[in-house]
């Protein structure tokens, strides 16, 4: 008697435990639907403020951010507590995360140990059309992505004084020795203050929009994409239009023309007399996001006997919200004066001709990416890229007339702050004289957050 007492008794204790557990399940559940609803929201405030630098992989509060893409279940948005300074009002915070990525390539650039960047990230330019002998079939680890960042918050009477610093170890001028102890030198990312509306220093070209920026294990992006760090001084002033919250960024910035020669070498003049205009209406709801993007360029060349252009492109870019925790992201450019802003300066900014005048070229850059999360630990991206340039008939038979992109991946992260993940990537260029050639790549990366 006494044993079937106990027995009743502890099945009465499950139950009740069991009950516990599913108001506690149902709790959290509720609690993490809010709190999806309040990282979909951007308010005014968030508006006038860059987004965190972050890159085009898993969102982090970077660059990888002026941008970081809504907070899923799971992911790897930063939630790193800053620490204030004593007998200040100034708060501290650091962060970062290191990443190894494993790459295989059906064709190399090419280049010794070190120097094939091409390998590491897809520079849409350094697709090979013509391959080198030999050099199919390649391998290449690294963690030079690996990147660290620190941040400051100071109030004042004129607004928030804030401070990003960021440094990764992609600095292409110095690409490092695979030989022994695979060193990198740090490269610098972004460096700006901000005093209320009023930002100086480098971070992300106004021209483009982070938000927008797929994720994607490759460093390089889809083909297509505008992506430009560079030293500006830039206004941000939140507006309210027809009942929506908006802002509008007036920026100059770091000019910097690159020319084609007739031979169809780049040649970097350092010429340059007027920074880059641009202004930027941005526009964020509870759906996503969405940017107007205008740019005016004074494009230059001291050597050459018509040396000087005036030009212009625009660019609309967003993030849409669709089915439960999938995002739509796309960018479309079209001007005269695209050029280095487009997939890693795939095009000039102009052309000279074989009597020396230099002239502007029209080009088209897109893609359009889908994320689609399977689980709240599973999630893959589509992205496809395209770009073209109207060069015109003088120009060199090796200048690129268009390239392509499609890459898919499946990201996995299995506990918060860590992304492994898997990346496919198909690749093509064709040149002036009609020669054309395509890359695979296969990809491994992992990604832990600090």
């Amino acid at each position: 008697m006494t044993f079937a007492k106990t027995q009743k008794a502890s099945r009465q204790t499950e139950i009740a435990l069991r009950e516990q557990v599913k108001v506690l399940t149902e709790r959290m559940e509720a609690l993490e639907r809010k709190l999806v609803e309040q990282d979909r929201g951007e308010d005014l405030v968030s508006l006038a403020k860059p987004a965190e630098p972050s890159a085009s992989v898993a969102p982090v509060k970077n660059d990888s951010s002026n941008s970081v893409p809504a907070s899923k279940p799971n992911s790897n948005r930063s939630d790193s507590m800053s620490i204030k300074l004593p007998n200040t009002n100034t708060s501290l915070e650091l962060g970062g995360y290191v990443k190894l990525d494993a790459i295989y390539n059906s064709e190399s650039v090419g280049g010794s140990g070190g120097t094939n960047s091409g390998d590491e990230v897809l520079l849409p330019g350094t697709i090979p059309v013509n391959p080198v002998a030999g050099e199919s079939d390649q391998i290449t680890f690294h963690a030079r992505q690996s990147r660290i960042w620190l941040k400051s918050l100071t109030p004042s009477d004129l607004g928030d004084l804030s401070t990003y610093l960021e440094m990764d170890f992609f600095a292409f001028q110095a690409p490092g020795d695979e030989r022994v102890s695979n060193s990198y030198s740090p490269s610098m990312r972004h460096a700006y203050g901000q005093l209320g509306h009023f930002l100086a220093g480098q971070t992300w070209s106004t021209f483009m929009e982070p938000q927008a920026l797929p994720e994607l294990n490759d460093f390089g992006g889809p083909v297509g994409r505008i992506f430009v760090r560079q030293s500006q001084i830039r206004w941000t002033q939140p507006i309210e239009l027809g009942g929506y919250a908006m802002a509008w960024n007036l920026a100059i910035e770091s000019p910097e023309t690159t020319v084609s020669t007739p031979t169809g070498a780049r040649e970097t003049p350092d010429d340059d007399r007027m920074p880059d205009v641009i202004g930027r209406l941005s526009l964020s709801q509870p759906w996503g996001t969405l940017s107007l993007a205008a740019m005016l360029r004074n494009i230059r060349m001291d050597a050459s006997t018509v040396n000087s252009h005036y030009g212009g492109a625009l660019n609309i870019a967003g993030k849409v919200n669709t089915f439960e925790q999938d995002d739509v992201r796309f960018m479309l450019a079209y001007g005269n004066a695209l050029g280095r802003y487009s997939s890693s300066n795939l095009f000039n900014d102009a052309v000279m001709d074989n009597t020396g005048n230099i002239h502007l070229l029209n080009s088209y850059s897109g893609y359009a990416a889908y994320q689609h999360w399977w689980n709240r630990k599973w999630r893959s991206t589509l992205a496809c890229g395209l770009a073209f340039a109207e060069n015109p008939s003088y120009v060199a038979n090796n200048v690129s007339n268009w390239a392509q992109s499609t890459q898919v991946n499946v990201l996995w992260s299995p506990v918060n702050r860590t992304t492994f993940g898997i990346e496919y990537t198909y690749a093509a260029r064709t040149i002036e004289s009609g020669a054309q050639g395509d890359l695979q790549r296969f990809q491994f990366s992992a990604m832990f957050q600090f």
